[in-house]
């Protein structure tokens, strides 16, 4: 049975790679045909954004213009000036695409929504992936993330797909229910992603976990690449944000045990620079795997980096953000595991944190049950 999966790809970000890589593994070790659906995102600069891929929510003359400079002149300066002048740029591109180009197996290549819905494709089961593929605030259309290239009568279905929001405008909502009709079975990534399909469509979603939790420790080991001359132990940071509480945190516990901080850089230029953290500009997905794994310690404000260290089983803490609303994802990941207590507001003082260790069967035995009612999704939306 041949499977096609549509999700945010190619982004050079370690989340997004990841998850696209985790679902078609996962498909393929249940003994499917599984390939991903390259369809280009909108922010790539080698995108055709045609008239047929009108954003959902209408674009003023200033966004357009922000648009433009955005996703087209600064994708390509990054994409094909940088890597000339920046030796980190060139060698992450590289180990980006290593992985792509050794791990996942690609469709053709679709760099327009128009290309996409002229091919006739010819898969059996059609499935739209994780990530914020359903944000309705997309510079470009997410029609294609609803499935609806798909032909008539085809097998359909959403795994762990996010809206990226917590609450959806009225005016969209007849549109969203429309194209969402063309999807079978929906699983979301968030409670809020429940509440709102029930909104726009009246039918229930399943709750499943993140694409990279469907692989233990041991499934991801071969896809790790060793970081040369890093020491025995260290602490790692992980951040998408920045924060001071983060950067304290860390050389807190670094300097309690007498080991190095590092930091994964979510970039390979502009990036922080913090007394006592070594910046790692180059890593591609490969390599970021080995980091979290091989850690004494991560310290992180990314759910990825929270989701590999639980599943990794490696000592964490979380740090968000007060003023933000966006940490409902980690803290159903960590409440469901019984580790909320590795959640830090980015608010207080961190001279009471150590490095600490916790349950790892139990956090493990709560692991393998999400894992099973999330196959179990997976393999019912397959042979309906």
């Amino acid at each position: 049975m041949r499977i096609g999966i549509i999700t945010i790809v190619k982004v050079n970000n370690y989340g997004a790679e990841l998850q696209a890589f985790a679902t078609q593994k996962k498909m393929e070790m249940m003994g499917y045909d599984v390939e991903v659906i390259d369809y280009l995102y909108y922010k790539d600069w080698h995108f055709n954004d045609t008239a047929m891929a009108q954003p959902l929510v209408k674009m003023n003359g200033k966004d357009k213009l922000m648009y433009f400079f955005k996703y087209r002149i600064a994708a390509f300066l990054v994409d094909k000036v940088m890597p000339l002048i920046n030796d980190n740029v060139k060698k992450r591109m590289v180990n980006f695409r290593d992985f792509h180009r050794k791990n996942t197996k690609f469709s053709r290549c679709f760099k327009s929504m128009d290309d996409l819905y002229r091919e006739h494709l010819d898969y059996d089961v059609y499935v739209v992936g994780s990530d914020q593929v359903w944000n309705p605030g997309a510079s470009s259309s997410i029609e294609p993330y609803f499935l609806t290239f798909a032909p008539q009568g085809a097998r359909t279905f959403s795994y762990a797909s996010s809206f990226g929001v917590d609450k959806i405008g009225s005016s969209i909502m007849p549109k969203m229910k429309e194209w969402m009709s063309c999807i079978k079975a929906i699983s979301v990534r968030e409670t809020s992603g429940v509440e709102l399909v029930k909104r726009i469509t009246g039918c229930d979603a399943t709750l499943v976990c993140d694409p990279t939790l469907l692989l233990d420790k041991e499934d991801w080991k071969p896809y790790m690449k060793v970081v040369l001359n890093m020491p025995q132990r260290y602490v790692i940071i992980y951040q998408l944000s920045a924060s001071q509480t983060i950067v304290d945190l860390a050389c807190r516990i670094a300097q309690e045990q007498n080991i190095p901080v590092y930091r994964i850089c979510k970039r390979a230029f502009w990036v922080e620079q913090n007394e006592g953290v070594k910046n790692i500009l180059d890593a591609g997905p490969a390599e970021f795997l080995s980091l979290i794994a091989n850690a004494s310690c991560v310290v992180t404000d990314s759910f990825h980096g929270t989701a590999f260290s639980v599943n990794f089983n490696i000592p964490f803490y979380t740090v968000v953000s007060v003023k933000k609303k966006n940490n409902s994802r980690m803290e159903s990941l960590l409440r469901y595991v019984g580790l909320m207590d590795r959640m830090v507001r980015d608010n207080v003082g961190v001279k009471c944190f150590s490095l600490t260790t916790y349950d790892k069967n139990k956090v493990n035995n709560r692991l393998l049950e999400l894992r099973k009612l999330s196959v179990d999704f997976i393999n019912n939306s397959i042979n309906c």
